[in-house]
């Protein structure tokens, strides 16, 4: 019997009239001294009265300079499904922010400025995002940046913000290292990061199958820094991690590695992946007996990838960071409705990150009135509590960590069309557990000279 655990992550005219009347006073005529023949009576000649009408229009603000943003994303390779969901998402939330005010070119206005949004792809490459980030500073005048899907790219670009004192707002990656060890006062995020993931699925495993860990984690700076994080996360609840499996993000044949998790003689795998190796290895896990000798937990990840990943999960509970369906507010309402008017198609995974993007930085624009400078974005984004496609979603002011709601689902469907109108749905899921934005603790790990800006907040023991 299986044991499948599977935790998958937008005139008003005044008018005034004025009357002008200029008329030529008509002379008198002269009494007659002699008799007059009588002749046609004289004609008065008047001036017409003319009447004008002036209109004034009450003088309409002068729109400020153009707003340039980078996004860098990854739009090529083995997670261009996640750049284009980052690409769409903040440009339905700028759309959103500017309530329908648009310039003759069609650019979201924001604070008063048209936006202007330069997309560039840096196929997972830190050193190609560096390189990319610098010439739209330099070349394109852009005044913040947006991005990437990358941690390792979203750790580089940190150094790129602090040295040109720039916004960089982080998502959809999710290593913690950009606030934490790589933390600069410029670098902001709207994703959540791996400890969000972790301290969700930690707690139930820990309490319901075992307390022993392995973890299978692509060796980056996303599933390094989620190897950190479980660690932390299973201590707290009493676990151990107890086999640490690094596997280079090339791999494409993880039989050795799987059968190491095997022998650690650990109840529990984690996984820790993204793109499309994680089909791949899927597979081999079913090949494997994985699936039935331990309980592998993970995220429920893209829409795209479910009916090739989960086929045998039916049934199955686990971690989620965004889905269409779960969230009810307003704003998850707009951007659903708009998606799928816009591209056809339901929102996916990183959809609603890079709107929560958007969001953050138009409110902090809205704040300073339209100054992007980082010193005063800075001061608007820190402290920053906002509704967004998830709900709450709060910019804590110690290390911009943001908090937001994290889901537990439970895998009921895998026909992505159920409705057969000719568009995925993807309503794979029933709700189990919606957390709190700020109910997971997130621990703050900010070191060195930054280390003391925690104050207050829990702070992960070093190693």
């Amino acid at each position: 019997m299986k044991k499948s655990i599977f935790f998958v992550v937008a005139m008003l005219l005044v008018a005034s009239m004025v009357l002008g009347a200029c008329v030529k006073p008509v002379e008198p005529t002269p009494e007659p001294t002699q008799e007059v023949v009588a002749t046609e009576p004289p004609v008065e000649e008047t001036e017409e009265v003319v009447v004008t009408e002036e209109v004034t229009e009450e003088p309409v603000a002068e729109l400020g300079p153009v707003l340039k943003i980078g996004q860098i994303g990854m739009m090529s390779g083995l997670m261009a499904l996640y750049g284009m969901q980052q690409e769409r998402g903040f440009q339905l939330g700028l759309e959103y922010m500017a309530n329908g005010n648009f310039d003759d070119q069609g650019r979201p206005i924001i604070a008063g400025r048209p936006v202007e949004v330069i997309v560039k792809d840096d196929e997972g490459s830190p050193e190609k995002a560096v390189s990319l980030a610098q010439e739209l500073i330099e070349k394109d005048g852009v005044e913040i940046l947006q991005g990437p899907v990358s941690s390792a790219s979203a750790v580089a670009l940190t150094n790129v913000a602090l040295e040109n004192k720039i916004i960089l707002m982080i998502d959809p990656a999710a290593s913690s290292f950009p606030t934490g060890p790589n933390f600069n006062p410029y670098v902001f995020r709207t994703s959540r990061t791996s400890f969000d993931d972790t301290l969700v699925i930690a707690k139930y495993l820990v309490e319901n199958v075992g307390p022993d860990f392995a973890h299978i984690y692509a060796d980056n700076a996303f599933g390094q820094g989620s190897n950190v994080a479980l660690a932390y996360a299973v201590a707290k609840y009493g676990g151990n991690l107890i086999a640490p499996v690094a596997v280079p993000f090339e791999t494409t044949d993880f039989t050795a590695y799987i059968q190491q998790a095997m022998d650690s003689g650990a109840q529990n795998l984690f996984l820790t992946w993204s793109g499309t190796g994680y089909v791949t290895l899927f597979q081999q896990l079913t090949d494997l007996g994985t699936l039935d000798s331990m309980t592998v937990g993970t995220g429920f990840g893209d829409n795209a990838s479910f009916a090739a990943v989960f086929g045998s999960a039916l049934g199955s509970t686990g971690l989620n960071v965004y889905h269409w369906t779960v969230p009810e507010n307003p704003v998850n309402d707009w951007m659903v409705e708009r998606h799928v008017e816009v591209f056809n198609e339901y929102p996916d995974l990183f959809t609603a990150g890079g709107f929560a993007s958007a969001i953050a930085l138009a409110s902090a624009l809205e704040k300073t009135g339209g100054d992007a400078s980082g010193d005063a974005m800075i001061a608007a984004l820190e402290g920053l509590m906002f509704d967004g496609p998830k709900g709450t979603y709060y910019i804590r002011p110690e290390d911009h960590v943001c908090e937001q709601p994290m889901n537990i689902l439970k895998l009921v469907n895998l026909d992505p069309d159920l409705d057969k109108d000719g568009i995925n749905e993807y309503k794979f899921f029933e709700t189990i557990y919606v957390s709190e934005y700020d109910e997971l603790d997130v621990p703050c790990t900010l070191a060195g000279d930054y280390a003391a800006r925690c104050g207050d907040l829990t702070v992960m023991p070093a190693p």
